[in-house]
Order: structure tokens, then C-alpha cells, then sequence
């Protein structure tokens, strides 16, 4: 029993963490933090020139 309550506080404590980031669109505010480094490293990289 106590083996089930802890699931399933483990799994509500996920959906609200899932719930918050839908809330507040963090996902989007994440990439866009990242954006500039991946920019960076994908423009050094060689690109194949034949089309």
C-alpha cells in the first residue's frame, strides 16, 4: 500500500511539473536560451556544397 501511495504521489508530482512547464511556455523560454550556442556551433560546421 505505502509502495502504491508513493507511485502515485511520484506520478501526480510529475504532472504538475508538466502542467507548470505548459503553463508558463518554459520549453519555448529554454530553447530560446539555448538557441545562440546551437547557432553558433551549427554555422562552424562544413557544409557540403553540391546542391
Amino acid at each position: 500500500m505505502k509502495v502504491l501511495l508513493k507511485l502515485l504521489a511520484a506520478l501526480f508530482a510529475l504532472f504538475l511539473g508538466i502542467v507548470a512547464i505548459y503553463w508558463f511556455n518554459l520549453d519555448t523560454k529554454l530553447v530560446k536560451a539555448i538557441e545562440p550556442f546551437m547557432t553558433k556551433h551549427y554555422d562552424n560546421l562544413e557544409r557540403d556544397k553540391r546542391i
